[in-house]
């Protein structure tokens, strides 16, 4: 089984940045985990839309589904190319009623409430749910393999609660979200968790690896981290790209490597520069590690700084489109 961030942040990502997005692969199955702005985009680096069996959506908050109302469309463009030919499997939770008919498209989606303790079967993958402590209704997802000792569970938006504990009993892999510091929940702050109450939450369930997602994204990431290893120490931060490959007989992670190809600090440029490469067929990521940096309009100095990130294996190919846009750059008109 692999599992690949595709976005990590909420309420809202940073420049380059995407929301709550994982795509859980196991043979020919594909599922999508949740679908916040920014992921679409980023699942085409590794698959086409038309390739997923279903798309699991924890609970209806926009930074989870927002790209649910893009996907249509590819959806329905792979049906006149001939690419698919049956509706996209869509669950989420039927409350708030009004956000789960918008997700209704007939003939594009077949979307179907999760209750529960039902298990989803998709071939040798099972998924099990959990309700959590949140503002909507919303679920914690496991997700088995027939026959296998492994599990990676997804915690979804939560409080810390008991129940969470024995639904992610030694799991291989904990995402879980950590949208908080212990300083919020001074401040009264509720529905999501502290990364200490992930640390503390992994370590109870006596977990493999923990990985901290949902993320704020004007806030230092490595505070998170500092905070969440004091409670436990396979811990890490989840990073757009990465992947996880839970094997039958092992757990690995095998990030894939990103390299930095430029800086920019006109965003446009950055933005032309991306979409240039991606017509090559690169994949690419814009990161901008000083959120402040666009948050107050800087244009100028580290904050404004943009990395452009491509694949290890396109990096040269990357370097020559780069050199071609320097040497040649477009005429500029009155």
């Amino acid at each position: 089984m692999k599992l690949t961030v595709l976005g990590s942040y909420g309420p809202y990502p940073p420049a380059g940045g995407a929301c709550s997005g994982y795509l859980v692969e196991f043979e020919e199955w594909k599922l999508l985990l949740d679908c916040g702005n920014g992921v679409l985009s980023r699942l085409q680096h590794f698959i086409q839309p038309h390739q997923l069996d279903a798309v699991v959506l924890t609970h209806l908050h926009n930074d989870h589904i927002s790209d649910c109302f893009i996907l249509r469309y590819a959806i329905r463009a792979a049906f006149k190319q001939g690419r698919r030919d049956k509706p996209l499997s869509l669950y989420a939770p039927s409350r708030p009623a009004e956000d789960y008919e918008r997700l209704t498209d007939p003939g594009i989606f077949q979307v179907q409430p999760i209750r529960d303790a039902e298990t989803l079967t998709f071939g040798p993958l099972q998924l099990s749910f959990l309700r959590t402590v949140h503002s909507v209704s919303c679920y914690a997802v496991k997700i088995t393999v027939a026959g296998s000792p492994h599990r990676v569970v997804y915690s979804g938006d939560t409080e810390y609660f008991p129940d969470l504990v024995d639904f992610a009993r030694e799991a291989s892999l904990l995402l879980c979200e950590a949208n908080f510091l212990q300083r919020d929940l001074l401040a009264e702050e509720k529905n999501h968790m502290s990364a200490r109450q992930a640390g503390i939450l992994g370590k109870q369930a006596g977990v493999k690896k923990l990985v901290l997602t949902h993320l704020l994204p004007y806030r230092e990431r490595e505070a998170y981290l500092a905070e969440a290893s004091k409670e436990f120490e396979t811990v890490e931060l989840a990073q757009e790209g990465e992947v996880y490959q839970i094997n039958l007989s092992s757990f690995d992670h095998a990030k894939r490597d990103w390299k930095l190809l430029t800086v920019e600090t006109n965003p446009i440029k950055a933005s032309l520069l991306e979409g240039r490469l991606k017509t090559e067929g690169i994949p690419v990521m814009l990161r901008n590690e000083e959120a402040a940096g666009q948050i107050y309009g800087l244009t100028v100095g580290p904050l404004a700084e943009i990395q452009v990130l491509v694949v290890e294996d396109k990096i040269q190919q990357a370097r020559e489109i780069l050199q071609e846009i320097n040497e040649n750059p477009p005429e500029k008109t009155d």
